[in-house]
């Protein structure tokens, strides 16, 4: 069983603590304390924009306000990063450093600078390195992943993915609605469906965005990632007071098209019936952990790499260059 300690306890913490319940369950991990700078976290209610559940009451975990002192105590095998973007890269070189393993939260780091930093402390080290590019481990992008891998309705012709969210206005000093701390809606919701992209069709050669200020910077972006052979659409926008949290995507298949909704996957084949795809829902955060559990066991880490998500991060730069030219195509160079 891995021993686990999670540093960051807002409303993301909630979420993965509560997987590591799962996984406890199963005999594969164990959380053993929680280290956040504000002990008010420890009991108060968090409601975020994916869910309003505030969590299992009953989880059984030591608390601390120093990270030091949670790890002289607590000696895990690993630590799950859930602070905000800016204190990523600091916060996972550090530890990397010291001899843990790393999960950190998404996006990984605010630049792609900060991305490198972080894979040479883990090469340096032997450690490893996982970050929560959670759609990877949810079963609708599963699903998605897996037509486009066997051509099942053969190749996809175009793309279309979306995230509309209210704004994030719940968190620890209200860090997200500051661009210089989160890289706003672009950097931490947006890049999702940049990175899942990227997930299934490659890299893209070119690319054009064009964003919208709100209540913050880059609230709202409109990205365009051209590949070879299809043009992907995606739009992040967390600008949308009192609306409710809604992920979709649509894919043109050669014979087919596949639509989601919040996590529905209907396919529509051009020859037969449409019908709703049988898809068992998981806990994709508990998935996504339980997959790192095995990486460090040894376990070849082939469906979310730390230097996969550094080049979403580099993507996001580069769409944030075509932004402020007014959406400009510009290359993608990897």
């Amino acid at each position: 069983m891995v021993k686990v300690c999670l540093l960051g306890y807002g409303g993301i913490g909630h979420v993965h603590a509560n997987g590591y319940s799962l996984l406890e369950k199963e005999g594969k991990a164990k959380l053993l304390g929680v280290c956040d700078i504000n002990p008010d976290v420890f009991t108060k209610e968090i409601a975020i924009n994916i869910s309003d559940d505030n969590g299992d009451k009953k989880l059984n975990f030591n608390s601390y306000t120093d990270l030091d002192e949670m790890l002289e105590k607590e000696q895990p095998d690993m630590v799950d990063i859930c602070l905000p973007t800016f204190l990523h890269k600091e916060k996972a070189v550090y530890l990397l450093n010291k001899g843990y393993h790393v999960f950190c939260e998404k996006p990984m780091a605010l630049t792609y600078a900060e991305t490198q930093e972080m894979l040479a402390a883990a090469k340096a080290n032997g450690k490893e390195l996982m970050i929560g590019q959670c759609l990877h481990f949810f079963s609708e992008y599963e699903y998605l992943k897996d037509l486009v891998v066997k051509g099942t309705y053969g190749k996809a012709i175009s793309a279309f993915f979306q995230r509309l969210s209210p704004p994030p206005v719940w968190a620890w000093e209200n860090w997200y609605m500051n661009s210089d701390l989160s890289g706003g809606c672009m950097q931490d919701l947006h890049i999702h469906d940049i990175d899942m992209t990227r997930y299934l069709f490659g890299n893209p050669h070119t690319v054009s965005c064009k964003t919208k200020d709100g209540f913050g910077k880059w609230d709202c972006a409109h990205s365009t990632l051209i590949f070879d052979d299809l043009h992907a659409t995606v739009i992040g926008d967390w600008s949308l007071q009192n609306a409710p949290f809604e992920p979709s995507y649509r894919v043109a298949f050669e014979k087919a098209t596949v639509i989601c909704v919040n996590g529905v996957v209907k396919v529509y084949p051009f020859e037969g019936e449409a019908f709703t795809a049988d898809i068992q829902p998981k806990d994709g955060y508990a998935a996504e952990v339980s997959y790192f559990m095995d990486v460090i066991a040894g376990a070849e880490n082939t469906k979310n790499r730390a230097d996969s998500a550094a080049l979403s991060v580099k993507l996001i730069e580069t769409l944030r260059s075509s932004a402020t030219q007014g959406g400009k195509q510009v290359p993608f160079e990897v």
